[in-house]
């Protein structure tokens, strides 16, 4: 039975409705669940899964819909998406109906997170930046020009402005957004790519180390109209926060007057500064002092290292990696020709790019993404040849929810991928943390054990305090004959390795 529920000019906002289809899925009984404001997007998707919304639904309504065995289990499943987003399952909670209601001397609040809808989310900024508190701000549809205005009053009013658009941090030990629950440490993170900086992160807590802060700056922190001012006040907050022993920035590659600027001020840190600007090369870091990079992973051991660790043995050898190729390759049939990467990580299918670009020149890569180093789809619904796919971009979230809090599309989209016979392996990555799907993993194990036939590469950017159990996740991966890295640089060396040994063959 399917049954939609709407509530009328209710507003939940995004961050809240993270990863209630999941939880609720988990009762008995309880086959799909729904919880989305009923924008035109979410209203198609909700259609194509054969639910008859009212003719007077509009986007000011949250639209619950789901699919149960019998009235029992719907009861119970509806009662547990209210319950979550009234947040009843929430103890010692206050509720303000508005900003301006907080006394800060009687609720001294640090930080204000805002998820709200772009048109909104800069006049609530205002109100907390006036009362003294930093911002997270989720929310994207916030114009430049706002951006802008809100970085400069934080700089004037010595706030932290983090974002719009901002999708991952971890402030004091709480993981905000999309973030992982990375062990305390001596090295702090300030970057303009979400997921970049949570895999930097957790590498680092696999070396053995922690993370003091991370500061997402947003992505558009270094746009030329910006002028990177949330990542040098967040170098500056770290510079004088007595636990960072050692600074990291990340970013993809971005504007070089911007980059320029940042990297100035990164020289007259009193502590060591590793940089990461995804796509750059060693000119970038020529006139500075900062210990530049060219991968997630070298940001983060390169971090290690300053900071006193242990990175002597991290990922495949040149001969480990060329041995295992051998033996994968010898268990595909002569038709299996082809990889597909579904990721769900914007940061890591541009570095998979790039390392793709640089070690399988004469290997045609296809992709939906407009980009340097591969052919773009004709049609981003139909892999062709080599592909890789980054589901989180527009041309599909326009559709669904980013595969990060909503696994079902790309999880679709596997399936469709293993109906091809010409294809031998397949790459995916998860990201787990508190405010992500609430099991992005085990699904797509289930998956992947189905299919022996073909090369499954995966790896887990997460913390092992994270909700979702990553330890016994990877666990249930290798099991299911999934190959799990260490990094998505892992990952990447060695779906490049078949590939070139497919290409040779």
């Amino acid at each position: 039975m399917k049954k939609v529920v709407v509530k009328k000019n209710r507003y939940v906002d995004s961050v809240s409705l993270m990863g209630v289809s999941d939880r609720v899925m988990t009762l008995k009984g309880v086959e799909n669940v729904e919880a989305q404001m009923a924008t035109c997007a979410n209203q198609d998707v909700l259609k194509q899964l054969g639910y008859a919304l009212p003719e007077e639904v509009t986007v000011n309504d949250l639209v619950i819909a789901i699919t149960a065995e019998d009235d029992s289990c719907y009861g119970a499943a509806l009662q547990m998406v209210e319950d979550i987003i009234d947040r009843k399952n929430v103890d010692n909670e206050k509720h303000y109906s508005d900003i301006n209601e907080i006394d800060i001397t009687e609720d001294p609040y640090h930080l204000c997170q805002i998820s709200l809808p772009g048109e909104y989310a800069a006049a609530e900024a205002k109100k907390a930046l006036a009362k003294g508190m930093d911002l997270f701000i989720f929310s994207d549809n916030v114009s430049i020009e706002e951006e802008l205005e809100l970085k400069q009053l934080g700089q004037k009013l010595g706030r932290l402005v983090m974002g719009p658009d901002a999708g991952v941090a971890l402030i004091n030990g709480v993981a905000l957004a999309a973030g992982s629950i990375i062990k305390d440490g001596p090295i702090g993170i300030v970057a303009a790519s979400g997921s970049g900086a949570q895999e930097v992160g957790c590498i680092i807590e696999k070396c053995g180390m922690g993370v003091s802060n991370i500061i997402g700056t947003g992505g558009r922190d270094l746009y030329p109209q910006i002028g990177g001012i949330t990542m040098m006040e967040g170098m500056k907050r770290m510079e004088q926060d007595p636990n960072t022993k050692v600074i990291v920035l990340v970013s993809k590659l971005a504007d070089l007057g911007v980059m320029d600027r940042v990297l100035s001020v990164a020289d007259t840190c009193t502590k060591p500064v590793v940089a990461l600007f995804l796509g750059s090369d060693e000119t970038l870091f020529a006139n500075h002092k900062v210990h530049g990079t060219f991968s997630l992973e070298a940001a983060a051991l390169e971090a290690v290292r300053l900071a006193g660790g242990e990175v002597s043995k991290f990922g495949f050898s040149e001969e480990e990696l060329d041995v295992l190729t051998a033996e994968l390759m010898s268990k595909l049939t002569p038709e299996q020709k082809y990889f597909r990467g579904l990721y769900c990580g914007g940061t890591f299918t541009e570095e998979a790019l790039q390392y793709f670009a640089a070690h399988n020149k004469d290997v045609p890569l296809y992709s939906n993404l407009s980009n340097a180093y591969s052919t773009k789809l004709g049609d981003a619904e139909q892999s062709k040849g080599h592909a890789i796919l980054d589901l989180g971009a527009e041309d599909f979230t326009a559709k669904a929810p980013h595969p990060v809090f909503d696994p079902s599309l790309r999880l679709k989209r596997l399936r469709q991928e293993l109906e091809d016979p010409e294809v031998g392996v397949v790459l995916l990555d998860f990201i787990t943390g508190p405010g992500v799907a609430y099991d992005p993993i085990t699904s797509f194990a289930k998956e992947c054990a189905k299919h022996p036939s073909v090369i499954f590469i995966s790896n887990i950017c997460g913390s092992l305090e994270d909700p979702q159990d990553v330890a016994a996740k990877e666990k249930l991966l290798v099991e299911s004959g999934v190959i799990v890295t260490k990094s998505n640089y892992q990952s990447s060396r060695l779906a490049s390795a078949l590939m070139n040994a497919l290409e040779r063959r």
